[in-house]
């Protein structure tokens, strides 16, 4: 069990929607699933944390001992290491998120679609699949291309969200196959692109048993459902495709009553 000022801590890690979400799956994952994403939301920050893109290496470093290694050396790692064991998720899979997110610490192009979907699989994909194993591991097996999609959506629908932090990195998350002038169609044919991938996630989900892995990519419809709305206002209006708490929280509920994204 995690104890209060564990709770705390992780409690302050991962993004409240993300907690709402997390508080609607079944009850014996619930910890597992907010050390989960509280991991992968340290990881998701760190671009922002680290003055140079070597402090965040070194960071990413430590956590790769701490998988491979199985030696906890802070109350988080220990936390994850338990929720490893408990699930048999698969070590490759969370050093693959490791390894993904150091394209985060940089200013390198996404080159192509491939490529972002190969970062999305590796990342926020992966995060919804290991939920999935852990609220039951055989339906999992059936739910990889639900995640594949929902992760496309997601890491879309993040990266529009944050253009201008980007920008002001100099990095670029949007696929130079999409991204081929940079002006308000392009950024409009990613939103579509994010869509396009959401709405497929939907047509493959079926009621699965372990539908609750999802709940957490409502937000992705949201932001990018406002997105499309927006058209050619979308690059000064960014901040307001960020979803407000009640709707999410609505749209949260019926998909939960309804079992449909």
């Amino acid at each position: 069990m995690l104890d209060d000022n564990l709770k705390a801590e992780l409690g302050s890690r991962i993004h409240k929607f993300d907690h709402i979400a997390i508080s609607l799956m079944p009850q014996n994952v619930q910890k597992s699933i907010f050390v989960l994403y509280s991991f992968f939301a340290e990881l998701d920050g760190l671009a922002a944390q680290v003055s140079e893109p070597m402090l965040g290496e070194i960071r990413c470093q430590w956590w790769r001992d701490v998988i491979s290694q199985q030696q906890a050396q802070s109350p988080l790692a220990e936390a994850l290491l338990t929720a490893i064991n408990a699930h048999n998720w698969p070590q490759q899979a969370l050093l693959d998120i490791i390894e993904a997110k150091i394209f985060d610490l940089y200013a390198n192009p996404m080159a192509s679609t491939a490529d972002f979907e190969g970062y999305a699989g590796h990342t926020y994909a992966t995060l919804i699949q290991l939920t999935a194993l852990a609220i039951n591991p055989q339906a999992a097996k059936d739910f990889a291309d639900v995640s594949g999609h929902l992760g496309v959506a997601f890491a879309v629908a993040k990266s529009v969200l944050h253009l201008k932090i980007h920008k002001s990195r100099g990095q670029v998350f949007m696929p130079q196959d999409i991204a081929t002038t940079q002006d308000k169609a392009t950024e409009q044919d990613f939103v579509n692109y994010g869509l396009n991938h959401y709405n497929l996630a939907k047509k493959h989900l079926h009621k699965s048993p372990v539908f609750s892995a999802v709940l957490p990519a409502i937000r992705a419809k949201l932001m990018l459902t406002s997105a499309q709305k927006l058209a050619g206002d979308l690059y000064p209006k960014l901040e307001s495709i960020a979803p407000k708490q009640l709707k999410f929280q609505w749209q949260l509920l019926t998909a939960n009553i309804t079992k449909n994204i």
